[in-house]
């Protein structure tokens, strides 16, 4: 998992707010007691908002990666 990142940063309820180049981060919910755990972070590559997924260029594994929406949530990072 990946240290989280110190800017500020706003969720995304909507695919359609992302571009290619957006900076973001997929959060992961692991309990009621526990804040959300960053498990991606990326430059946006790519959306399709019909079936809720964006691919992102990896920061740590340099790989392209696709994020579900409907498994995390989205935070752009600013």
């Amino acid at each position: 998992m990946l240290k989280e990142a110190k800017s500020r940063t706003t969720r995304i309820r909507a695919i359609s707010q992302l571009h290619r180049g957006d900076e973001i981060e997929a959060r992961l919910s692991v309990g009621p007691a526990y804040d959300d755990v960053v498990i991606r972070r990326g430059r946006v590559q790519e959306t399709a908002p019909g079936i809720g997924v964006v691919w992102i260029m990896d920061h740590a594994s340099g790989m392209r990666k696709a994020i579900n929406t409907d498994e995390c949530s989205v935070w752009r990072v600013a």
